[in-house]
């Protein structure tokens, strides 16, 4: 295979996907269903589109087999999130390529995952590479703010889905180091829980120039210096245990007897700030609470007489979210109500002895021989929760090498994937099947 040949097909449609705004909301994905089926069409690979609601598309692709084993699929989803264009050094949706990399929104959330995807099963089918099992494309809609039209909806209605017995979904990278060196290789086999609170602080409205002490502005603000100065206690789970066990080898002689065993490293104070002062380790470790929005009072002269804040709380699994609600009310005060908006359901996370892991472990092994692979448990949510409450086993991996100051890029400004990441994707996948499904 002409693999430079194949990188320039590759960059060639991600700039054409990237130029499909598909910013949710409003989401306008059946564009880039549509993209999808005139690609898979072409190459005579059977597709179809389904549009729950107006705008909201999503396709499903199959490069079929022997049907000796259940199918494997490849999830990834069209929206995106809202830009701010003034923060960027190139325009957000055209697909600008400077100094090797791709810039757009999308590059990295989720579009280049969607790219690879698909060239891996064009790859197979133009090699005529035998299958052992099914091979599913699916492009979702949604995912950006709950996946209702997207995932949620697919494994309500589409049958096919449910019957997958592994997924390959976005979320882990390969990270690497300054120098380039892949560190490790970051598979996420479960991810943190979400539950999502308002508050609401009610009060008496009035003249700004006459202050009183009934000020619901002043009551959300005092409720809200508490909770976020909380400081949530540690819970180690097994897989996280085994994160930093598995990191363990590389690390300075003083830091690495804790990696070995993380909970007494979390007994020494100093040792316990320096590792949560890292935002994905601190949030692997305890829930967190994230406070995102703010709303209270129109006009400068009138005091409102109702003020609400939005706090994003994201629960290891397994936490009792009765017990944590208690001690958000706790910590607020009897005046400020909480209401729960939004929760997911705690899963346990997708085995890992399983011929998917294996078969990326081995990958990894011919590629950076000596690098780990850890079991990430994700702080963020994605599709994959849909795929586990199913029964798939469902892992969170974008073959992608990428340092962590680059992911700080997905959401923010100036989002980009470098092109030689493409070609690797691409590679990684095409190896991955073939040595799961042949």
């Amino acid at each position: 295979m002409n693999w430079d040949q194949l990188l320039n097909e590759a960059i060639h449609y991600l700039q054409e996907y990237i130029r499909i705004e598909t910013v949710n909301p409003p989401g306008n994905e059946i564009e880039g269903a549509r993209f999808f089926k005139r690609i898979f069409d072409r190459e005579s690979i059977p597709c179809e589109i389904f549009e729950p609601s107006p705008g909201r598309g999503n396709l499903i692709a199959t490069l079929k087999g022997s049907e000796g084993k259940r199918p494997f699929l490849l999830l990834n989803h069209m929206d995106v999130v809202p830009v701010e264009k003034e923060g960027w050094e190139v325009p957000p949706f055209e697909g600008v390529i400077k100094d090797g990399y791709l810039y757009g929104r999308g590059a990295l959330d989720n579009k280049s995952m969607g790219i690879v995807e698909m060239m891996a099963l064009l790859i197979l089918k133009r090699e005529r590479t035998p299958l052992k099992r099914d091979i599913l494309f699916f492009a979702s809609a949604d995912e950006e703010t709950g996946g209702r039209w997207g995932v949620q909806w697919a494994m309500e209605h589409l049958p096919s889905l449910s019957q997958c017995e592994y997924a390959l979904n976005e979320g882990g990278y390969i990270m690497v180091n300054e120098k380039g060196m892949a560190d490790r290789y970051e598979v996420s086999s479960g991810q943190k829980v979400i539950y999502q609170l308002r508050l609401r602080a009610r009060g008496t409205s009035g003249h700004a120039s006459l202050p009183h002490p009934d000020n619901p502005n002043v009551k959300l603000v005092r409720a809200l210096e508490a909770i976020t100065r909380w400081e949530t206690p540690f819970s180690v789970l097994p897989m996280v245990k085994e994160f930093f066990r598995k990191m363990a080898p590389k690390q300075p002689p003083y830091e690495k007897v804790y990696f070995e065993d993380i909970e007494k490293g979390l007994q020494d104070e100093t040792f316990s700030i320096w590792l949560t002062s890292n935002p994905i380790y601190n949030a692997m470790l305890r829930n967190t609470v994230s406070l995102t929005i703010l709303q209270g009072g129109k006009k400068a002269n009138v005091i409102p007489s109702e003020s609400t804040g939005v706090l994003d709380c994201r629960l290891l699994p397994g936490t009792d979210k009765e017990e944590f609600l208690k001690e958000v009310k706790k910590r607020v005060g009897e005046e400020i109500e909480v209401e729960v908006i939004a929760e997911s359901r705690s899963l346990p996370p997708s085995p890992m002895d399983t011929e998917l892991f294996q078969s990326i472990e081995a990958i990894a092994s011919e590629k950076d021989p000596g690098c780990p692979v850890l079991p990430l448990l994700l702080p963020g949510a994605t599709d994959s929760r849909f795929l586990r409450e199913k029964g798939i086993i469902t892992y969170d991996f974008e073959p992608f090498r990428i340092t962590e100051k680059e992911l700080m890029r997905v959401h923010g400004n100036n989002e980009r994937i470098e092109l030689e990441n493409l070609k690797f994707g691409m590679r990684f996948l095409v190896d991955l099947i073939q040595k799961i499904a042949t």
